[in-house]
């Protein structure tokens, strides 16, 4: 049986966890910033704005896409909203961090950028954010960062739902592995591979909530794929 928290008591009992999130990256944030102006002069600042330009691009998309509901559902593992919220935006900034701090640790000198890869990595991330917010906007009010059934909860099989049950997820990963690329940053996938399998793990737990309180989400299930059309 899939338990439901209480919102607002789940909301009061996560607060410390999102502002110790917003702390420890703000801490972050403000050391890579530091190191950005220490080294500008040395930087590619092509590259540089190629990430920012697709990481304001990512944010204006979410901005335009959101158009969910201000009522709050029944909700189900907030804790896994709070994790996945770490990780992304430790994604966001630490591959500028390994970018500009780790040459210098290892060998004294800024290594030689694979522009091929950056290019492959701004195209993984901007079919993401298009996927993504492709998404958000076909779900409307039913879009939730949280594991989330509100009230009179109805089935979406429009837009990219009529290939994949969970586009917004797909949009996610290609986000995740993506992003770090842009600037070679090869260390930083390991976060990607974290976020991937909280992803999974996420999407697992949704579908459990999803086949038990929304009417025909099981008979949807049998005639799509998860998060790749055709295969999986």
């Amino acid at each position: 049986m899939v338990e439901f928290e209480n919102w607002k008591a789940a909301e009061n009992k996560g607060e410390w966890i999102n502002w110790a999130i917003n702390i420890v990256m703000l801490l972050f944030a403000a050391e890579t910033w530091k190191l950005l102006v220490e080294n500008w002069s040395f930087l590619n600042h092509k590259l540089i704005c190629i990430y920012t330009g697709i990481l304001l691009l990512y944010l204006l998309a979410e901005k335009v896409a959101y158009r969910g509901s201000d009522l709050k559902g029944r909700q189900s593992r907030r804790w896994t909203r709070s994790l996945l919220l770490f990780f992304w935006w430790l994604l966001l900034i630490a591959p500028v961090f390994e970018y500009i701090s780790y040459p210098h640790l290892k060998f004294g000198f800024l290594q030689q950028y694979n522009f091929a890869v950056t290019a492959v990595g701004a195209l993984f991330a901007l079919i993401g954010t298009g996927i993504r917010a492709w998404s958000m906007w076909t779900l409307g009010k039913y879009f939730s960062a949280h594991i989330e059934i509100k009230n009179n909860h109805q089935l979406i099989e429009n837009g990219p739902y009529k290939f994949i049950r969970h586009p917004a997820y797909a949009g996610n990963i290609l986000q995740a592995v993506g992003v770090p690329l842009i600037l070679n940053a090869y260390l930083t996938l390991s976060i990607s591979a974290m976020l991937v399998l909280l992803f999974l793990y996420r999407l697992k737990r949704e579908e459990e909530v999803l086949v038990r309180e929304v009417k025909g989400y099981e008979d949807y299930t049998k005639r799509t794929y998860r998060l790749i059309p055709k295969i999986w």
